[in-house]
């Protein structure tokens, strides 16, 4: 069976995912602004070495349960969704872009004119968009319960308002961290499953595994790079890009295709 030559190195999604994360930051804007509310009605409520108020840990349980409603409704799926979607397209097409690259250097074709190449893509993408909007409104509730596990410490071993405002604050960062995480995760999970999707419709049944070839590279992916995988039969670590944060990628194996 002839081989295949060396295909053209495959980009990597990263500015989508970066373009994801900024456009996600709108969408983030009313969930922290319940929590600056909460901070500032906090600040008024929080206990005081002199005079102590007895009656201080019964509001801020009040102002912690208030919030927690306001947060977990801050975030609305249909702002998120149209968002997902637009960036989910753009993965697809990125995607499409590299493997019909590789392809026309292996096999000297055109797969974008293949009828079948983008057979199940439309309901794949549909999905990552719904599944994205549940991902980010669940940072409501996340924050919720990071909030109350603050104030609830505080409170208990009689913190000064400053420490607990600072450790508020943090968790606004927390939240912009694990929205870009989201972001970044996703668009790589995505990449990865409409690359497999689209190798399958064309008839490719195997991969050779590539990483991002960097020091950010997990060791356990590092020793895949180079060997070759059935996608019927993924390796224990799962095919490219489904675990969290997987830059990794699967170059297509033309093999059965040039025979």
């Amino acid at each position: 069976m002839p081989r295949q030559p060396r295909l053209p190195r495959a980009a990597r999604p990263d500015r989508i995912a970066e373009e994801y994360r900024r456009a996600l930051r709108p969408a983030l804007k009313p969930l922290l602004d319940v929590l600056a509310d909460l901070t500032r009605d906090l600040e008024r409520e929080w206990p005081q070495p002199q005079p102590v108020r007895t009656d201080a840990e019964r509001d801020i349980e009040r102002l912690i349960a208030r919030s927690a409603d306001q947060f977990a409704k801050a975030i609305r799926a249909q702002s998120v969704t149209p968002i997902a979607s637009k960036y989910a397209q753009a993965t697809s097409e990125f995607q499409r872009a590299q493997l019909a690259k590789q392809a026309k250097a292996a096999v000297g074709i055109d797969i974008r004119k293949l009828t079948g190449l983008d057979r199940d893509i439309p309901q794949r993408l549909a999905a990552f968009s719904e599944e994205n909007a549940q991902l980010i409104t669940g940072l409501g509730a996340r924050l919720a319960d990071d909030v109350a596990k603050v104030v609830r410490e505080g409170v208990a071993i009689g913190s000064r308002w400053e420490t607990i405002a600072a450790r508020l604050a943090e968790r606004e960062l927390v939240t912009e961290s694990r929205a870009a995480l989201i972001a970044r995760d996703q668009v790589g999970k995505l990449f990865g499953e409409v690359n497999k999707a689209r190798q399958q419709n064309i008839g490719v049944s195997g991969y050779v595994w590539r990483t991002a070839n960097d020091n950010r590279v997990r060791e356990e992916h590092e020793a895949l790079d180079g060997d070759s995988f059935e996608w019927g039969a993924p390796p224990s670590e799962g095919h490219p890009g489904e675990a969290v944060n997987c830059r990794c990628y699967a170059d297509p194996d033309f093999s059965e295709l040039l025979g």
